[in-house]
């Protein structure tokens, strides 16, 4: 979306835990100061008309605050079969399985679940300088997995604001994995906004943010790992009064090594009410822009794969894009 949502996983220097991790946490041991983490990570480039992004943002921000930047269609190491840009923008929808979290001030019991949607490659209107390239959260979504709580997180209409980022009670299918293998061998995974809940009866409200449906490929077809890797890394966007002071945060993630390999994958993504957007809605402005309406997205790209993150502090938005570490991309 989790991102990571994605974009969720930025907060996590207010979490604590400490469990085995999917995959070795082979960062903290240079970062002792600073949040890091291991994680399973699923993510999906979706390319969602322009003027549905763009209006999303305004919802998020405010009219006309962030922007959509150009991009780099003519570098055929990112886009190796071109991208629409004239009628469409990406989107980057994450899903996350996090259990080996370092440092953090708040408790909680046992790993994490994630999710969310970011748009990457925008701008920061008249604050930032006008080459400063940067990714923006629409919504972000955390829980305990196995049903475990999450400090300051209670089932809600509106969003919690910590650390920069406002975050949301998700519920997530699996509750305790990355993603689950279907009767018919496709892979999914489906996160919602709890909005309420109710432990009498066991039923609550939440609608659906986002569901996937996919498969693993040999490669890379319509993107790179590349392109992943920076639409990933961009610096994001601090909401709040973060926002206002123009801060941003560095969270970046590693898949350099033999424990993060990126498996490339392909397949569904369906969005939901609680895509986007800063209450309860019926439809979310990335679902209605959708070919039919319904939110279905063909015909996607992503990747699967377990690496390492660690999340810097709060800094300048223009210096957190300059100091992107490339030894993440």
């Amino acid at each position: 979306m989790i991102t990571v949502f994605a974009s969720w996983a930025l907060v996590f220097a207010v979490f604590f835990t400490v469990s085995n991790g999917q995959c070795p946490n082979e960062v903290a041991k240079y970062n002792h100061d600073l949040r890091s983490a291991s994680a399973n990570n699923t993510w999906f480039l979706v390319p969602v008309p322009k003027q549905a992004v763009q209006s999303a943002l305004d919802t998020t921000y405010g009219t006309g605050l962030v922007t959509l930047a150009d991009l780099p269609t003519s570098d055929a190491s990112l886009f190796p079969r071109g991208f629409d840009s004239a009628t469409y923008h990406p989107v980057l929808v994450s899903a996350m399985y996090q259990d080996d979290i370092r440092m953090g001030a708040a408790k909680i019991q046992g790993p994490l679940l994630g999710g969310g949607l970011n748009v990457p490659y925008v701008r920061r209107v008249g604050i930032s300088q006008p080459g400063t390239v940067l990714k923006a959260p629409l919504s972000i979504y955390i829980s305990g997995a196995n049903g475990n709580a999450v400090a300051g997180l209670v089932p809600a209409t509106a969003s919690t604001l910590l650390e920069g980022f406002f975050l949301r009670l998700g519920l997530f299918v699996p509750n305790n994995a990355a993603f689950q293998r279907n009767d018919n061998n496709v892979l999914s995974n489906n996160a919602a906004w709890l909005v309420a809940s109710n432990p009498v009866s066991g039923s609550s409200y939440a609608p659906t943010t986002y569901n996937l449906q996919f498969t693993k490929r040999e490669t890379f077809r319509l993107y790179t790992a590349k392109l992943f890797k920076t639409m990933i890394n961009q610096a994001i966007i601090l909401t709040g009064p973060d926002f206002i002071a123009n801060l941003c945060q560095r969270n970046q993630y590693y898949f350099n090594n033999d424990t993060s390999t990126m498996t490339p994958v392909t397949g569904i993504v369906t969005f939901g009410p609680a895509a986007d957007g800063l209450g309860v809605q019926t439809q979310s402005i990335v679902q209605k822009a959708s070919s039919d309406g319904s939110g279905f997205y063909l015909d996607n790209e992503g990747f699967t794969g377990c690496g390492q993150n660690v999340g810097f502090n709060p800094e300048n938005c223009d210096a957190a894009a300059a100091n992107v570490d490339q030894s993440a991309l």
